[in-house]
């Protein structure tokens, strides 16, 4: 039972560290000039609505 529940921590860990690692990249995407504000919110708009969830504002 304790291996289901450190196997469920570290998934979670790991997707946190996914999440973090992506807005930091469209950030810096954002601030370099490739990629505009409203490309951005696109992007968070079909991602939110492929994963069921509610997409935050760029």
């Amino acid at each position: 039972m304790d291996a289901v529940s450190e196997d469920g921590a570290s998934e979670r860990a790991e997707l946190h560290f996914l999440a973090a690692l992506t807005e930091e990249l469209m950030r810096h995407l954002m601030d370099a000039g490739v990629l505009s504000r409203q490309q951005l919110q696109a992007i968070e708009n079909a991602v939110a609505e492929r994963t069921g969830g509610i997409p935050r504002a760029w």
